[in-house]
């Protein structure tokens, strides 16, 4: 039998429809958006929340951010942006210094 080292978890909540997270791949000026539908939130026991999506190594990332259905981007590490582009730039602007 596999283990699971995922933490316990409190129970489910839904996602509002058009959620999604998304992952930004930069190679030289050009930039890939990924996006993985939010189907439901996980909810622990340290009241700390996880997204349910079809695929499950999507969440794995660390800083995973979510694209609310009006537009805006939040980081699971707290920053937030008001649209994609914003977020993008962001994402830009943090390459390039740490290069």
């Amino acid at each position: 039998m596999q283990k699971n080292y995922r933490p316990s978890s409190l129970g489910l909540l839904p996602a509002e429809a058009g959620t999604c997270l998304v992952q930004a791949y930069f190679d030289g000026g050009q930039i890939d958006i990924v996006r993985s539908n939010v189907i439901g939130w996980q909810v622990h026991t340290d009241r700390s929340i996880t997204p349910l999506t079809i695929d499950p190594r999507a969440a794995d990332v660390d800083g995973w951010c979510v694209q609310h259905p009006d537009g805006s981007v939040e980081s699971a590490a707290g920053g937030s942006w008001v649209n994609q582009t914003a977020w993008v730039d962001e994402m830009r602007r943090v390459g390039r210094d740490a290069a």
